[in-house]
């Protein structure tokens, strides 16, 4: 009898085998018997060795919870995970809603609510109380120190209110007019006031800003139309119609244009060069000392102009002591340097 062979070896090599359709293979340590398939290896014999892998288990099995939660029977074969959805049960006699007093259980579990009552407080001093005031110490009464209590008609008793006579005012008072009966409303004519309504408006009356003036808005153009800068470099970028810019550092003055600051005229500055004007202190002294008819109002001295000195004295010159001049008599030399001829008769110059 023919011997039918199939592949052999031991089960980590047999299990790493693939093999072909109705082709066989025997694990020789296991027992296990694997035929291949079109799907791959099937393991024939589970019942004589230990099976590799399984789809689905041979009988499903149902899980559930019950008790004091719940949850829908599902089966279970293996092939797909199993969720349960758990249900807590309902405590009996309990429904929803708040409560400030609850029962438990041994196991924690609420079963019982409700709203506490003044006998569910125990005696609390009142010391031990806060926000309830000083009056909270006191009994309520007529007596002194008591707490006095509002009455039926929701007024103190006549006999514990003091006497207000000519304390207050009767309520047929009026004020302008007005009786004190409800609230009164004065208005601005009531009492002789300004409305408010007229503070800064036209027709109105001028308001002060936070420095204590009136804003240049409510003054009129003649008040503030000369402004004053630092320098020209200070202006405002765009200037406006009918104001006069000053600038300090050199006191020229500019109007705008529309479009630039224009200086005013051309500014007549003081120096002593052709495009300045002359100092006025300088030209008033200079004007005081021309009108000077008499006198020396400078101190000059003879030797400073080539004079003779006022202590000079006049002599008589003979035509022999001039030498170059032929003259038949004597002339003088007066104390100021003038030279009078005292007799000229046929006497010549030369």
């Amino acid at each position: 009898m023919a011997i039918i062979q199939i592949k052999r070896g031991l089960q980590e090599a047999v299990s790493r085998l693939s093999l072909a359709q109705g082709e066989m293979a025997v694990a020789l340590d296991t027992g296990n018997v694997y035929i291949g398939t079109a799907s791959g290896n099937v393991h024939v014999n589970p019942s004589g060795g230990t099976a590799d892998t399984a789809a689905a288990l041979k009988n499903a099995r149902d899980f559930s919870i019950s008790g004091d939660a719940s949850a829908p029977a599902v089966s279970f074969d293996g092939t797909q995970n199993v969720n349960l959805v758990l249900t807590l049960a309902d405590m009996a006699g309990l429904t929803t809603g708040t409560y400030t007093k609850i029962t438990v259980d041994a196991k924690g579990r609420v079963i019982s609510g409700s709203s506490i009552e003044i006998s569910d407080l125990p005696s609390i001093p009142l010391s031990k109380i806060t926000g309830t005031g000083t009056a909270a110490a006191k009994d309520a009464g007529t007596a002194a120190g008591n707490v006095a209590e509002l009455q039926s008609n929701g007024k103190l008793l006549a006999s514990i209110i003091p006497d207000l006579a000519g304390t207050y005012v009767a309520v047929g008072t009026t004020i302008n007019g007005k009786p004190l009966s409800s609230n009164v409303t004065l208005s601005a004519d009531d009492v002789g006031a300004i409305p408010v309504s007229q503070k800064g408006s036209a027709s109105g009356v001028a308001s002060l800003g936070d420095d204590g003036k009136v804003p240049s808005s409510q003054l009129p153009s003649y008040v503030d139309d000369v402004v004053e800068y630092e320098s020209r470099e200070a202006f405002p970028q765009t200037g406006e119609d009918g104001k006069i810019y000053v600038a300090e550092d050199t006191n020229l003055t500019y109007r705008w244009s529309g479009s630039a600051y224009v200086e005013i005229s051309p500014s007549l500055a003081l120096g002593t060069t052709a495009s300045t004007a002359y100092y006025g202190d300088k030209g008033q002294a200079a004007y005081d000392h021309s009108q000077i008819t008499s006198g020396n109002p400078h101190g000059t001295t003879a030797a400073q102009i080539g004079a003779a000195p006022s202590s000079h004295v006049s002599t008589v010159a003979s035509a022999s002591q001039l030498g170059h001049i032929k003259i038949s008599d004597a002339f003088t030399i007066d104390t100021d340097g003038t030279i009078k001829l005292a007799v000229v008769d046929g006497g010549t110059f030369e």
